[in-house]
């Protein structure tokens, strides 16, 4: 009788072996997904609370500022530019005075009070954007008092609803990187409260900024090299032995970045958290 040939294939216990093993690899791979998916619906639970909280945020803020601000805007009225010719003409002279100084290398300065600095606005296209929004009332030692009449952005749903802060800005004017700058001291709207927390973000205000790259008044700013206050008058003044002063950034309100910090500390260990528990619970199943 023939001899039964040999099985000499050896595979059969590598199938077995392998047939063994392949329900705890089915499994493992059958419980990751679970994390995976969990970890998903937490990203997208934060995002998804991030964006409802920055549209609420919105919203909180569009209330407050109606509380302080108009539907319309008030009417800052202009200097006479025919009434008030002669003084025109004393503004230009004074302007060319402080121009050939300079040129000639000597310490030039230029003494303003709120009426010249108004009519210079009236005279001067370059103010164009300042007119009817900016007019100086007062000037003392410490601040410049300023009538505004600023146009701020509305309803978050409309595009086209726009609120009007009007009154008067109570405000300390530095000299910084070639820019004339105001700190924002206080505003005052008559009747109303300005909250402190918006006033802080309003500050530095920077009416100055669009100038830095005109062909005429940027150069100017750049040379001054200092900015006093006295009662009645504001004095610009370009020293040839002085350096200008150096820009510096504008300072954030604390209390703002103090939320913004918590809240986002908050989120983020709370995400990172849920992580951890999720892939500690999958391990676990394994």
């Amino acid at each position: 009788m023939p001899e039964s040939e040999p099985n000499t294939d050896p595979s059969g216990e590598n199938h077995e072996s392998a047939d063994k093993a392949s329900p705890k690899a089915g499994s493992s791979r059958s419980q990751n997904p679970g994390a995976g998916c969990l970890i998903m619906i937490v990203a997208l639970a934060s995002l998804s609370f991030l964006v409802g909280f920055g549209i609420w945020s919105l919203f909180k803020q569009h209330r407050e500022i109606t509380k302080f601000t108009d539907s319309s805007p008030r009417e800052l009225l202009l200097p006479d530019l025919e009434s008030n010719a002669p003084a025109v003409i004393e503004l230009n002279a004074k302007l060319e005075t402080f121009r050939t100084e300079t040129g000639n290398g000597r310490e030039a300065t230029l003494k303003l009070n709120p009426e010249e600095i108004n009519l210079a606005f009236a005279a001067f296209e370059a103010f164009e954007e300042l007119r009817g929004t900016f007019s100086v009332k007062q000037i003392s030692k410490e601040d410049v008092h300023i009538d505004i009449s600023f146009k701020m952005r509305g309803a978050p749903t409309k595009a086209d609803d726009f609120r009007y802060l009007n009154g008067t800005m109570v405000a300390s004017p530095e000299l910084t990187g070639g820019e004339i700058i105001f700190v924002v001291k206080e505003i005052i709207v008559p009747d109303k409260t300005v909250p402190e927390g918006f006033v802080g973000v309003f500050s530095p205000y920077r009416p100055a900024q669009v100038y830095l790259e005109n062909e005429i008044l940027g150069p100017w700013m750049k040379k001054l090299t200092s900015l006093t206050l006295e009662e009645g008058f504001v004095t610009l003044a370009i020293t040839p032995s002085e350096i200008p002063p150096a820009a510096e950034p504008p300072e954030i309100e604390f209390n703002h970045i103090l939320r913004a910090s918590i809240l986002f500390g908050a989120v983020l260990l709370g995400f990172i958290a849920t992580i951890i528990i999720a892939v500690k619970r999958g391990r676990a199943r394994k």
